[in-house]
């Protein structure tokens, strides 16, 4: 080969060469992205105040990640339990169960368990929080007497003895025979047999609903046999060892008779005449026996829940007051009784709870008051949930003890669930006549109440129906919803 075509032979393969590489992508390989890098929490690591219970966990990172199945169970807790795991967009997700107050929890990510989608690995990370620990009331008022904090811890779990002392009627007449009344709505004359059985199921406390009216003069003098009667029944309930409420019951309510009204001040001084002379009967009675001022008291247009004009409320905090002043006048025990207020109707909406003003006491210190509501809750379960308990209306149950809290635990006044039970729209009910299996969900219901009072330093009373009816006589004695008498009481043990 000539020198010249060595030359054109070289230069066209430089150029070959050059033209070749020209052609290629003169863009840089990409990197891989970076490791995950956690950014926030829910809850926040560290935190104190997380509620008990099925607990939502939301662990976020600076990407979008990914997670392989069998990297799931390598995600350990201490101090709860976690399941649901999984991953969504830049979030891992879990439930996390711990249903103990003050428990400190601990969720663990091991390394490359979270990856990117390179699947470049993050680093371990862990999660720590704290459990939230109610602060209950000082059981132990500074008088040196046993304050409402501790009665109300001592005398749960409680029932209520319905449709027996509170039954009232035209057709019944007024000024009769105590027994007419007691039997009217279809119970037996109570005996002391009645309260021997509730005090050896487990029980430690009884409410005695009380209707007045019809046995009080023109004056607001009381029938002495019916005064007579009620203090049997209550010797009853301390005969046995156990804590007794008695109150004033349907001389409120949504019946035209009703005369305690969250609408007037005309009447408050006979219902101060009334406690004045319930309270001197009792004086000497010790602190067993708790008086609670009112029971579901309404305005002239009897509304539920709360009333259409909030102004209304003043009223009930004036009765409120009223029942403070005239049981502390009586002197004796009564100086130093533990007394109970309620809310409008009992309810414990948000309006109701923060529109009761608790009366300041006479006795020098507001250790001897507690508040008391009522729960039908969530109302009409058995109709909504289909004769079913179930995990909604546990939380309907935790929502109204956080609210009870903030109103009122946390300032010192102990809660009192006066009522509960699964009474519903239609007069719908799980009572004597019900199924084995709609017991049974009357028992979870009952559980979860009593669960939340012991938590919260609270105490409840059942609605009437755990014996009812002949059952509850001394000759034919027996356990109408056994079951759910049984679901409280274990709570305790």
């Amino acid at each position: 080969m000539n020198k010249v075509k060595y030359l054109a032979f070289i230069l066209l393969a430089a150029l070959t060469l050059g033209f070749s590489a020209c052609s290629g992508s003169d863009e840089p390989d990409k990197p891989k992205q970076e490791a995950p890098a956690v950014v926030s929490t829910s809850p926040e690591n560290g935190s104190t105040t997380v509620e008990p219970g099925a607990i939502s966990v939301t662990i976020t990172y600076d990407k979008t990640i990914t997670m392989t199945a069998s990297d799931i169970n390598k995600i350990q807790a201490t101090g709860a339990t976690i399941s649901n795991v999984r991953t969504m967009s830049a979030a891992l997700m879990l439930t996390a169960t711990c249903a103990e107050e003050g428990q400190a929890v601990t969720i663990t990510i091991p390394a490359g368990v979270i990856k990117n989608t390179d699947g470049v690995a993050a680093a371990a990370y862990s999660l720590n929080f704290t459990t939230k620990k109610t602060e209950l009331p000082d059981p132990v008022a500074p008088d040196g007497h046993e304050s409402a904090a501790q009665a109300v811890i001592n005398m749960t779990p409680g029932w209520n003895l319905g449709n027996t002392l509170d039954s009232y009627g035209d057709w019944i007449g007024d000024h009769q025979e105590p027994y007419r009344y007691e039997t009217a709505w279809g119970q037996p004359i109570t005996d002391a047999h009645l309260m021997q059985a509730f005090k050896e199921k487990g029980f430690k406390g009884i409410r005695v609903p009380v209707t007045w009216y019809q046995h009080m003069d023109a004056q607001g003098n009381v029938d002495e046999a019916w005064m007579n009667r009620v203090q049997e029944i209550v010797d009853y309930v301390i005969n046995q060892g156990m804590y007794c409420i008695l109150n004033v019951h349907h001389d409120t309510g949504a019946h035209d008779a009703a005369w305690v009204v969250a609408s007037s001040t005309l009447q408050l001084d006979r219902y101060a005449k009334l406690w004045t002379q319930i309270a001197t009967r009792f004086q000497n009675y010790d602190q067993h026996l708790l008086f609670e001022g009112y029971n579901e008291m309404l305005n002239t247009a009897q509304q539920w829940n709360q009333p259409s004009n909030l102004s209304d409320l003043v009223y009930v905090n004036q009765h409120a007051a009223k029942f403070v002043e005239a049981v502390r006048a009586t002197g004796g025990n009564n100086t130093y009784r533990n007394l109970i207020v309620s809310t409008y109707a009992a309810a414990h909406g948000t309006a109701v709870l923060n529109g009761l003003t608790i009366p300041t006491d006479p006795c020098g210190n507001q250790s001897h008051i507690a508040v008391e509501v009522h729960s039908y809750d969530p109302w009409d379960w058995l109709h909504v949930y289909n004769m079913t308990w179930t995990s909604e209306c546990r939380e309907v149950l935790k929502s109204m003890f956080r609210d009870l809290e903030t109103y009122f635990i946390s300032k010192g006044y102990p809660v009192i669930i006066g009522e509960y039970g699964t009474n519903g729209a239609g007069e719908l009910t799980i009572d004597k006549n019900s199924t084995t299996e709609q017991k049974a969900e009357a028992g979870k219901q009952a559980g979860d109440m009593n669960r939340l009072c012991k938590r919260y330093g609270a105490a409840s009373f059942y609605w009437m129906s755990l014996v009812d009816g002949p059952d509850r006589s001394e000759a034919t004695f027996k356990w109408t919803m056994e079951q759910v008498a049984d679901s409280i009481v274990n709570v305790y043990k």
